[in-house]
């Protein structure tokens, strides 16, 4: 990841560069991959492009450089039927969390700040609950965002050699 110029301030924005999204993304995929010895997910540059330009995609910057980045969206983002989560009157769908890898090896926290704003986004956005996919053998961040509040709904689903399950965060709103 480059350093992008000083006008680009440091905390929370909607991302406007796809390519700078791409880049972090396909980055952290290709480092989880490796880590898990999971296949590397095949990213769509036009489905950046377009999250991008819906102003969908929620991007971390500090000292000038991407550091992590979660996509909302009110449309779901997988196959699976919204019948295997419980009843919410208005869920967002989370994907593409993504942590630049030199964060992710250091340790630092990168990854539960995403998070953690992906949920105060989602309330500010009226969204009575959050839904989430990811591969169960990603199991630090399963833990993570088990930490918090999201469970699991439905079985363990694969396609392709990839296993994926679907979690879901009411977000402290009564059904």
């Amino acid at each position: 990841m480059t350093k992008h110029g000083a006008e680009l301030s440091d905390g929370w924005s909607i991302a406007t560069e796809a390519d700078e999204v791409h880049e972090l993304l396909c980055a952290s995929d290709a480092f989880v991959a490796a880590t898990y010895g999971t296949p590397v997910p095949r990213r769509n540059r036009e489905s950046t492009e377009g999250l991008v330009s819906a102003g969908a995609v929620h991007l971390l910057r500090q000292d000038g450089t991407a550091t992590g980045m979660f996509t909302l969206t009110w449309a779901p983002t997988f196959s699976i039927g919204a019948d295997i989560f419980p009843h919410t009157d208005k869920p967002i769908h989370m994907q593409r969390l993504a942590v630049l890898p030199d964060r992710m090896a250091s340790g630092e926290l990168t990854g539960l700040m995403c998070v953690r704003r992906a949920m105060e986004v989602a309330l500010e956005y009226g969204a009575t609950a959050i839904r989430a996919e990811t591969n169960p053998d990603l199991t630090n961040t399963v833990r993570l965002i088990e930490r918090f509040g999201f469970k699991t709904y439905g079985p363990v689903l694969e396609h392709g050699g990839v296993r994926r399950i679907y979690l879901q965060n009411d977000l402290g709103i009564p059904a």
